[in-house]
C-alpha cells in the first residue's frame, strides 16, 4: 500500500531546475492509479519532470502503458529475471510489438544470482538475457540491465554482444566495475537508499558524471527504512548526494537530468 513520503520532500525547488527518476516501479501490487495520481502531483511540485516506469509481467504491462497518461511517465517494459521463461519471453515480444512507439526501453533484463543459485537456472537466464538483447539491438531501444550478484558476467555478456545504449540498474558491483561502465560510455543509475548504504555511495563516487543517473526504483530503497519510496524523493536525494561529491546540487540535477532524456531519446 502506498504511503505518502515525508512533506519535507515537497519543498518547492526552484523553476530552473528539473529532475528525473530513471527508474521506477509504478505498477500493482504496489500501487493504484489514484496513488499515481497523488505521486504525479507530488512529484510535478518537487519538478521531478521525468519518471521511467518499469513493467515487467504480462499483466502489469498494461497498466505501465495506462500510467503514461501523465506527460511525466515513460514506459519502459522487460521481463522478471527470476521467473524468465519461453512463455515470459513470447509474452513481452507480443506486447512490445503492439505497443512500440509507446516504450521507451527494454528492461529491466538480465541476470539474478543472488536469488538464483542453481546453475541450470542460471544457465536459462543466460539464454534469454543474449535473446533480449538481440531483441533490443534489432528494434534499436536503449537496455536496462539487472545483474543483482551477476553484475562481472552480466558486463561480459553486453561486451560479447556489443551492446551500446546500456544502463546499469541500480548497480551494486565495484568501484572498478562502474569505473570500467563509465569508459564503455554505458549508464548507472544510484538509487535514493544512497544516503544510507555505503556500496551505493561507493558507486556514486566511482561513475562518472556523464554516466550517472538517479533512481527510485520505487517502492524499494527510500530515503529511510520502512517507508514506500516514489519519484518525488528524487530531489532531496540529489541535495545528499551533491554534498557526497561536493558539486553544486543544481548541476548535478542538470547532469542526470540530462543523461536520463539523452539515455531515453525522450524530450520531456
Amino acid at each position: 500500500m502506498f504511503s505518502q513520503t515525508d512533506s519535507s520532500i515537497l519543498s518547492e525547488k526552484e523553476s530552473g531546475t528539473s529532475y528525473a527518476d530513471g527508474h521506477c516501479h509504478l505498477i500493482p501490487d504496489w500501487f493504484t492509479m489514484e496513488d499515481i495520481e497523488i505521486i504525479v502531483d507530488k512529484s510535478q511540485r518537487a519538478n521531478v519532470k521525468v519518471i521511467v516506469n518499469s513493467a515487467l509481467e504480462e499483466e502489469k504491462y498494461q497498466f505501465g502503458l495506462e500510467t503514461t497518461q501523465f506527460k511525466e511517465i515513460y514506459l519502459s517494459i522487460g521481463v522478471e529475471t527470476t521467473k524468465i521463461s519461453q512463455e515470459r519471453y513470447d509474452q513481452f515480444v507480443k506486447f512490445f510489438n503492439e505497443n512500440e512507439d509507446n516504450i521507451v526501453a527494454i528492461g529491466e533484463i538480465g541476470l539474478d544470482f543472488h536469488w538464483i543459485k542453481e546453475s541450470d537456472l542460471r544457465k536459462l537466464q543466460e539464454k534469454y538475457f543474449r535473446k533480449l538483447i538481440d531483441f533490443a539491438q534489432e528494434h534499436d531501444k536503449p537496455i536496462v540491465i539487472h545483474s543483482r550478484g551477476a553484475e562481472g558476467k552480466a558486463i561480459e555478456i553486453l561486451k560479447e554482444k556489443g551492446a551500446e545504449d546500456v544502463l546499469m540498474h541500480c548497480f551494486g558491483g565495484t568501484e572498478e566495475q562502474a569505473s570500467e561502465i563509465s569508459k564503455l560510455s554505458w549508464y548507472i543509475t544510484v538509487p535514493t537508499s544512497a544516503v544510507y548504504r555505503k556500496n551505493f555511495q561507493k558507486i556514486l563516487k566511482a561513475t562518472s558524471l556523464d554516466s550517472l543517473m538517479f533512481e527510485t526504483d520505487s517502492p524499494f530503497h527510500s530515503l529511510e527504512k520502512g517507508v514506500n519510496n516514489d519519484p518525488s524523493s528524487i530531489p532531496i536525494f540529489c541535495d545528499k548526494a551533491a554534498k557526497m561529491l561536493d558539486l553544486d546540487e543544481k548541476l548535478l540535477a542538470d547532469i542526470t537530468f540530462n543523461n536520463t532524456c539523452t539515455f531515453y531519446r525522450i524530450q520531456p
